[in-house]
């Protein structure tokens, strides 16, 4: 089973200060996941973060804004239509909520959500 880890305000901004330090004077754009957390991308805001590849799994959060996340790979799982869109694409990875300082590991972002271009992204391996 998969699970998420949450990381508190504290330990996020440890995190991203760790981050900045070693980037010099990189501003949080420059901080984002990076080619070792995955595939990076951006999830659109009040986007579900959830436990599982489908509307009915928990949900572990939603972000505030259009955020960072690092995608590891993808599944299909639930088909979810959202006005001329659809796809059955989920994503699944890591997403940093800077504005709540979470940090949202281990969680399933549906494809409409996230910005990489196509269902399923180029780039990114199947899960």
């Amino acid at each position: 089973m998969i699970r998420r880890r949450r990381m508190s305000a504290a330990a996020a901004g440890l995190a991203l200060g760790a981050a900045l330090s070693l980037l010099g004077t990189a501003g949080t754009a420059e901080a984002a996941p990076s080619s070792a957390d995955g595939y990076a991308a951006t999830v659109q805001a009040n986007s579900n973060l959830r436990d599982a590849p489908n509307t009915s799994s928990r949900i572990w959060g939603t972000t505030t804004k259009v955020t960072e996340a690092g995608i590891a790979c993808y599944t299909r799982g639930q088909y979810v239509q959202v006005g001329n869109y659809g796809t059955s694409v989920w994503y699944y990875g890591t997403v940093i909520d800077y504005d709540i300082g979470h940090i949202y590991s281990n969680v399933w972002m549906w494809g409409g959500n996230v910005n990489v271009g196509a269902d399923p992204a180029p780039g990114i391996n199947p899960c």
